[in-house]
């Protein structure tokens, strides 16, 4: 197989917009920061799904192309991966990826995974970092991308834990909805905490007839904004968050007081408030699901 990007109706468009003109752009400008965060606990998801030489893979949501291409180098010439997303920048960024990393047995699609028109019984496995959680309907996702395996193949995603397991994310987000008087998300809707109930994770995959679901927990402690101010890091988290449009349209100066009033909250977290590059430690926790047909 030979990178090449294709393109599929979807059938989340708001996601899609998101995706193509809000967070695909910032993800690549900050592709660097956002592996710092994703990166352990893509490896996590990769030991548990042990892709074996020869193997086909499904990489959903797969973004820049990192894990891509380590699914790429787990499988061998002999096998395949395919990787799919909504945002066009992002696979852009990926077909560098692969093309820079010599590999010539993967295929790129944009397309919405929920919807997407594959192959029946043509994966060995379904693997995802991250990019799972952002259906409009959960079940028909899930249950499409089952109808993709061969018999015998599995799934396997991380997905984040509830906003209250990371304050990485949770601290710059709640206090930006208390500033601009935001409502809160709901918890089951599409975003990044939208399968951060285990039980609703069990329940979604059952509906989709998968079995055999296991669902550990994997946390890490995560430095983060080495290297650049905690404003400038406030910054980012709050172009990529639920606060974005208010924050944007709050004009400069009050634009750098919401930065000041959120690195403040911050402080407890810094590695050395001396020193204002030193970066934050903050915790962070997924879940790694694993299931079979």
């Amino acid at each position: 197989m030979t990178p090449s990007a294709s393109s599929d109706a979807t059938a989340n468009e708001e996601q899609e917009r998101f995706w193509n003109d809000v967070a695909g752009p910032l993800w690549v400008a900050a592709e660097e920061e956002i592996e710092l965060h994703a990166g352990p606990f893509g490896k996590a998801a990769l030991a548990v799904a042990a892709p074996a030489v020869g193997e086909m893979v499904l990489d959903v949501g797969c973004g820049c192309g990192s894990t891509t291409v380590a699914l790429a180098a787990a499988v061998g010439a002999g096998g395949g991966v395919l990787g799919v997303d909504l945002s066009a920048v992002m696979l852009a960024r990926a077909e560098e990826r692969v093309a820079a990393s010599g590999v010539s047995h993967v295929r790129l699609r944009r397309a919405d995974a929920q919807v997407v028109d594959l192959e029946p019984g043509s994966f060995d496995l379904v693997f995802s970092r991250f990019g799972v959680m952002f259906f409009a309907d959960p079940i028909g996702a899930f249950a499409n991308l089952r109808r993709a395996l061969r018999p015998g193949g599995r799934m396997v995603f991380a997905c984040w834990q509830a906003p209250s397991a990371n304050p990485w994310m949770a601290v710059v987000n709640r206090g930006a909805a208390r500033i601009f008087s935001l409502e809160p998300p709901p918890p089951d809707g599409p975003g990044p905490f939208g399968l951060c109930d285990p039980d609703r994770i069990d329940a979604i995959l059952r509906a989709a007839a998968f079995s055999s679901i296991e669902i550990s927990s994997h946390e890490e402690r995560l430095q983060l904004g080495l290297g650049e101010s905690v404003e400038e890091w406030v910054h980012q988290r709050l172009l990529m968050g639920l606060a974005r449009s208010a924050y944007l349209d709050a004009g400069p100066d009050r634009q750098r007081e919401v930065r000041a009033a959120l690195a403040e909250e911050l402080v407890p977290y810094q590695l050395d408030v001396d020193a204002p590059t030193s970066g934050l430690m903050m915790d962070a926790a997924a879940w790694i699901v694993a299931a079979r047909l």
